[in-house]
């Protein structure tokens, strides 16, 4: 039998680029999962990479410094140990604390980042099973080695590491990288890989991006002197393969570090103003949100919609960047202004903080989402007895009718972040990974698709309403219980929108007509 029990209490992470100092306040497990340094606690100083583990008791004060031109990526594990009390089981003793060399490197990082999702919001099924999860982490804990096998497995590749940190030139083939450390490429491969995450060839390049932006933004050199400098010899080479990593161009990367820029944005203008840009303009299909009022408050438009763009009217502002997405009229902005393309696939907030990390305000975006973070916590209060009721929503577009309407499989404010319950026919679809957005359905299926609270959205145009108002007097719409019981919210088309200022006006929406 078991006398002790740990409890998941937080997952939390820190990506340090100098030196930090944190007050232990909590048994906690502590994991290096990128980069290398120092750490300095009990008054011994530990050089660490990517896999060292250490275990500390609550007072204890730990020091880190990076030692890479990488971010050292640090997670704090916080659990706590609870006493069973069985009859004739002997009381075992917490986890000794200090560094801990698990076998299972590689599993152990996989598990810290399943217990960290920034914007995973965990219900009591969710949070179970981080517990498992956790227990499998604490298990690997537990089995690991107090003497340094592991370590000494790796010093080969440890040693590398610090070369290359310190490396004038990064010129390298897989081949030499392996020669260095007296290792096959094989095995050397899958020993680099096990204990920094990537392949060499993959943390080589990284390290070469990493070096090459710090020399834009902080040096005089031109394209070819930085090229040279981090190992390529052909700077048109460089080029491409620095969009590749960044998905802009060295010129272009520069260009949007400006403090103060004229951006005329064709899309993704909501992610623009939740960072502090203000475009010069606009197209109207974008300008007319209800949620943007108050911040475009003299905008011009530059386009009717963000696919049909007054091109003379963006020359005549001189903009000094242009955002469009999935390539719409690259070429034709990019003889205006230096041109930024994003993918519009991108899950929201992988784009959201692409477009902030491009423009130098990842931490302007880290403090929204977190401020999201806490009005999705708050809301989910609110409307707890629609969790607790077990009841369902649904979103539509009543478009398409007489025929046909539109159902919503993914509305990331809905399903996502408030976790609420869809239908059955739309938990189904959700459940397969590669299932559309939203689908056209036949309206005699209306009732299969209809939850406890329905959520529709009916174009502003004269025809949709007059249809969608032929639908309400039909029997399709006046047997749904939603109807019947007064559960209906008629939306804008500002719903159809995810970005970080229609996001935070939607879940307002929610807690002025359901909360």
């Amino acid at each position: 039998m078991i006398s002790l029990v740990y409890i998941h209490t937080g997952t939390y992470c820190d990506a340090i680029s100098g030196s930090s100092t944190k007050s232990i306040q909590r048994h906690t497990l502590m994991i290096i999962t990128e980069g290398r340094g120092n750490v300095h606690c009990m008054d011994k100083l530990t050089e660490v990479l990517a896999g060292s583990c250490f275990l500390f008791h609550p007072g204890m004060e730990v020091q880190l410094e990076n030692h890479s031109d990488l971010p050292l990526q640090v997670y704090w594990i916080e659990f706590e140990p609870l006493p069973v009390s069985v009859q004739g089981t002997p009381r075992t003793a917490v986890l000794a604390q200090g560094q801990v060399y698990p076998e299972h490197v590689s599993r152990m990082i996989q598990l810290v980042h399943l217990l960290h999702p920034v914007e995973d919001l965990c219900d009591e099924k969710e949070n179970y099973s981080k517990h498992v999860l956790f227990q499998e982490l604490i298990l690997l804990v537990m089995k690991a080695d107090t003497v340094d096998k592991e370590y000494r497995s790796i010093q080969a590749v440890d040693t590398l590491l610090k070369r290359l940190e310190q490396s004038v030139t990064l010129d390298y083939t897989l081949d030499q990288l392996a020669a260095e450390t007296g290792l096959s490429s094989r095995h050397f491969s899958r020993l680099f890989r096990e204990h920094t995450g990537q392949s060499p060839i993959q943390y080589l390049n990284a390290l070469r991006m990493n070096r090459a932006k710090k020399r834009l933004l902080e040096s005089n050199d031109s394209i070819q002197e930085i090229a040279g400098h981090i190992g390529f010899r052909d700077p048109f080479h460089f080029s491409r393969s620095f969009k590749q990593h960044t998905g802009v161009s060295p010129r272009l990367y520069i260009h949007l570090r400006k403090h103060t820029m004229r951006v005329a944005s064709f899309q993704f203008l909501g992610e623009l103003l939740a960072l502090g840009i203000t475009p010069i303009g606009a197209p109207y299909q974008l300008l007319e949100c209800r949620y943007y009022q108050g911040h475009v408050r003299g905008v011009p438009s530059i386009g009717n919609s963000v696919v049909t763009p007054y091109m003379d009217k963006i020359s005549e502002l001189k903009p000094d960047l242009i955002v469009t997405f999935n390539g719409h009229h690259y070429a034709e902005y990019s003889k205006i202004a230096p041109t930024l393309d994003v993918p519009w696939s991108l899950p929201f907030f992988e784009r959201f903080r692409l477009i902030a990390d491009l423009t130098g305000r990842t931490p302007v975006a880290e403090a929204w989402l977190e401020s999201y973070m806490n009005k999705i916590r708050e809301t989910k209060g609110l409307l707890s007895p629609l969790h607790d009721d077990d009841q369902t929503v649904s979103f539509f577009w009543m478009r398409g009718l007489p025929a046909t309407f539109q159902v919503y499989y993914d509305v990331g404010v809905l399903y996502r972040d408030l976790q609420l319950k869809p239908p059955a026919p739309v938990l189904a679809a959700q459940q397969n990974k590669s299932h559309p957005f939203k689908e056209d359905i036949p309206l005699d299926q209306l009732h299969k698709y209809a939850g406890d609270h329905l959520f529709i959205v009916v174009s502003g145009d004269p025809e949709s309403i007059r249809q969608f108002e032929q639908l309400e007097r039909s029997m399709y719409w006046q047997q749904l219980p939603a109807v019947q019981k007064g559960q209906v919210y008629r939306m804008t088309e500002d719903w159809l929108r995810e970005d970080p200022i229609s996001m935070m006006g939607q879940v307002q929406d929610l807690v002025n007509l359901i909360g």
